[in-house]
Formats: C-alpha cells, sequence, structure tokens
C-alpha cells in the first residue's frame, strides 16, 4: 500500500489558512465593503469580528496538530504493517504464518505508545519521549477532558518538526527501507 510519508501537505494548507486570517484581520481593520461582502464579518462589530478571528487561529493551531498527528500515527501502522509482510515472505511456515496474520489484523487496535516504542530502535528515546508529548497534547485537544490536566503546550511547528524528523529518520534508515519510494 503506498503511503505519502510526509506531513508536508497538511502543513502547507495549515500555512495557508494562517495566511486567509491574516487577510481577514487586515480586511477587518480596514472595514473595507468590498473585501468584506458575502463574509459573515459584512456587518459584524470590529472587536467581535477580530475575537472571531483570534479563536479561529487557535482553532487552526489544536486542528493541525489533530492532523499531524492523524497522519503520523497512519505511517507508523503502515510501516508495522509492512515490516510484518516482509516477515512473512522471507521465513513462513504455517505456524508463524497464523502469527503473523494475528499481527496483521490486530496492529490497528494497538496502542500508538506501544507502536512508538518499537521505533527505538532505529530513533532516539528522546525523540519518540518529545513524539509522546505532541500525542498527549493531540489527546487534549482530542477530548478536552476537564479531569486531566492540561498539558505541556505544543506548538504546530514543534509537532510538525518533531513528527517531520521521525518519519525522515524512519525512511532513511537501514531497517525500514520495505515499502519506501
Amino acid at each position: 500500500m503506498p503511503i505519502n510519508h510526509s506531513l508536508d501537505g497538511i502543513w502547507q494548507a495549515y500555512k495557508t489558512t494562517l495566511d486567509c486570517l491574516k487577510i481577514a484581520k487586515r480586511s477587518i481593520a480596514k472595514n473595507d465593503p468590498c473585501l468584506l461582502a458575502k463574509t459573515n464579518f459584512m456587518g459584524a462589530v470590529k472587536d467581535e469580528a477580530e475575537q472571531q478571528i483570534e479563536q479561529s487561529w487557535a482553532n487552526a493551531d489544536d486542528y493541525v496538530i489533530l492532523s499531524l498527528w492523524t497522519a503520523f500515527e497512519r505511517i507508523l501502522l503502515v510501516y508495522v504493517q509492512e515490516e510484518n509482510q516482509r516477515m512473512l515472505t522471507e521465513t513462513a511456515t504455517c505456524f508463524t504464518h497464523s502469527i503473523q496474520q494475528k499481527i496483521a489484523d490486530d496492529t490497528e487496535y494497538w496502542r500508538i505508545d506501544d507502536v512508538l516504542d518499537f521505533f527505538k530502535t532505529a530513533i532516539s528515546s528522546d525523540l519518540i519521549g518529545q513524539a509522546k508529548q505532541v500525542k498527549r497534547y493531540r489527546d487534549w485537544v482530542a477530548h478536552r477532558n476537564e479531569k486531566k490536566a492540561t498539558p505541556a503546550n505544543v506548538t504546530p511547528k514543534m509537532a510538525y518538526d518533531i513528527l517531520t524528523e521521525i518519519i525522515r529518520q524512519l525512511t532513511e534508515h537501514e531497517y525500514f527501507q520495505y515499502g519506501n519510494p
């Protein structure tokens, strides 16, 4: 199953969204009816419109982290599935085939923290720990469980850099050349 091993598309869409929010903020400041025509900002109170922009900016930051993590998690699971498939073709017996089929069936249900730990053989524990920090922030954004403490803040750039570095190291590592473009 070919997969794009990059988070760049998500990152570029996020940067474009931020540019659009900057343009909207400038348009509101100018209060130009031509710029605001056919938008929710037409006729809105300037302070309320600016507040909506700021809230949208905060949401964009959180949503990009959700998107980056989702794509990253899929990439890791594909690596595990491809490695399992490679092992199946090399030394399969009836017994190992059954075990490897069970792995293939259950991979989607594994805890991602456990999957991340598998990669510690090729990626530094520190970088894996940083990815887990991104995941904790992602979980907080997705669930907003008030009973749990707010995790350390993760910026979109930090999440992008950490997750992209792990993918870069995986695609360049000799263990994980199977299935790479």
